[in-house]
């Protein structure tokens, strides 16, 4: 999340998007809130019906958050800390759930890059 290559921890709760940043020496910092959506309870988001990824949407070496949503794909760019993110803005009102019929079960969606 960081960019400086270590596996951080995110996880996708009820109030938002947590993140607990690696210490470099197999131990975590506690988690944080980063972004208050992408969730079950914060923004409504199913994992049978929205998928959400990680991956570095800007070439900056840091990961950010997309997620297909009902209304298309949302991104969340990393502002460079691993825990300040901005807010979720909808990019592509298409492979959402309502936005085109997109279905995990059926249509596969991937972020996809190059190194």
């Amino acid at each position: 999340m960081t960019g400086d290559g270590r596996a951080d921890i995110v996880g996708f709760g009820d109030a938002g998007v947590w993140v607990a940043l690696n210490n470099g020496n197999g131990t975590f910092q506690a988690p944080q809130l980063t972004v208050a959506n992408f969730a079950y309870v914060a923004g409504g988001w199913r994992v049978e019906r929205h998928p959400r990824f990680l991956a570095d949407l800007t070439g900056d070496r840091r990961a950010d958050i997309i997620g297909f949503g009902n209304a298309g794909v949302w991104e969340s760019l990393n502002g460079g800390n691993g825990t300040n993110f901005a807010a979720p803005q909808l990019v592509v009102q298409n492979f959402g759930y309502d936005a085109g019929g997109w279905r995990v079960e059926k249509h596969p969606r991937i972020v996809a890059g190059r190194r």
